[in-house]
């Protein structure tokens, strides 16, 4: 199997997975708790997920370990298990997409730590860059065969994650950050300037996730592509905005919508397209369809 480099210069896009959360609360996680709590208990639904996205066409998938830096797991009396809960997603996503007999990346997944930095909050860059570097040091030990920072809000926290990462990975680091409506992120960084920190900064990616949908993503991308058309670039949208029906929570965006967004990336050159929340392995897999037939071959 190619590194994930070297697969970055191969193929384009390379698809990434969907959702962890909103999956794994359709298997039994109680609301407000963390995805990481799935880990300790009920890891077969964490494996399951990883091999169904595998199954789907996704050629990287995601570890369950978005919020498991010591920082955001305090809030639920986990930050002791910082180590066991990295480690333990990393094999359960490496057997999940064994399973599959496909080849496929897995990848570290690092959100941000919950709390506003300075000078916004009271937690200061260090201690956000060490909460970083202890886990992204966790996930390399484990074998991720690269790091992805996603979800921020705060460009000088996605730096602090990147700087973290850079001490002690030797694979490819993405960096994703999560814009709204107005262009820009919840603290204010445009899509041009938060590219050009980051490509400075030595990120492999840089691109956008989550948000308030597939609009959001789209224009954020196609700004940095405007702003730097070599970068290698992530896509990684919700499927839709999400909205009450009852007591469930549902995502708008079907499988048909988020295989023509992957159609309009795969135009655009972008280097890693998927589904972030509410999307499922439905959508991923008209997503891989959707770019096999651009192209006239598998892209795993």
């Amino acid at each position: 199997m190619m590194s994930l480099q070297e697969a970055l210069t191969r193929h384009r896009p390379l698809l990434a997975d969907g959702a962890t959360g909103t999956m794994l609360q359709k298997t039994g996680l109680a609301p407000g708790q963390p995805p990481e709590r799935a880990t300790l208990d009920n890891p077969q639904a964490v494996q399951d997920l990883a091999f169904l996205y595998a199954q789907a066409g996704s050629d990287l998938v995601y570890t369950n370990t978005f919020g498991a830096n010591r920082i955001r797991l305090a809030r639920f009396g986990l930050s002791q298990q910082v180590r066991h809960l990295n480690f333990s997603a990393v094999a359960l996503a490496r057997e999940g997409v064994q399973q599959s007999g496909r080849a496929v990346f897995v990848v570290g997944s690092v959100g941000p730590t919950g709390e506003l930095l300075e000078p916004f909050g009271d937690l200061s860059p260090k201690e956000a860059q060490d909460a970083f570097q202890e886990q992204c040091y966790f996930l390399m030990e484990a074998g991720v065969d690269g790091l992805v920072g996603e979800t921020f809000t705060d460009l000088n926290e996605a730096v602090a994650f990147l700087r973290a990462a850079q001490q002690v990975a030797c694979v490819p680091i993405f960096v994703s950050l999560s814009f709204e409506r107005t262009g820009r992120t919840f603290l204010g960084s445009d899509p041009e300037t938060a590219i050009q920190v980051l490509l400075n900064e030595g990120a492999t990616a840089v691109g956008a996730n989550c948000g308030e949908g597939i609009d959001p993503v789209r224009h954020a991308v196609r700004k940095m592509k405007a702003c730097q058309p070599d970068a290698l670039l992530l896509a990684k949208p919700n499927a839709g905005v999400p909205y009450a029906q009852g007591l469930e929570i549902r995502y708008p965006a079907t499988p048909e919508q988020m295989a023509d967004f992957a159609r309009e990336m795969r135009q655009l050159s972008i280097a890693i397209v998927g589904g972030c929340c509410g999307t499922t392995p439905d959508h991923i897999r008209a997503m891989f369809h959707a770019l096999s037939a651009s192209d006239g071959q598998n892209t795993g």
